[in-house]
């Protein structure tokens, strides 16, 4: 398991800030109600998860498409309810 200090948080702070504004909507109000309390697990979920192109990003979160990374889906579900 990879333990996050705070300069790894702080990277990922700054990878939330995508090229849609709807993702930066998003998760900037994921980012005030939720990252504080995300496990070093979750956080290498939402590592991989914002990897994603913006466009399959917004549409995973959107429910427009789905995904087999079934282990995204409890973190998507917290994204969508910040």
């Amino acid at each position: 398991m990879k333990t996050f200090d705070e300069t790894a948080k702080r990277r990922i702070r700054f990878q939330t800030r995508r090229g849609l504004l709807e993702l930066d909507i998003l998760l900037g109000r994921f980012m005030e109600k939720e990252f504080h309390r995300l496990s070093d697990d979750e956080l290498t979920i939402f590592v991989e998860i914002l990897d994603l192109p913006d466009q399959e990003f917004l549409a995973l979160v959107n429910q427009k498409e789905e995904t087999d990374k079934l282990h995204f889906t409890p973190l998507l579900e917290k994204i969508r309810q910040a």
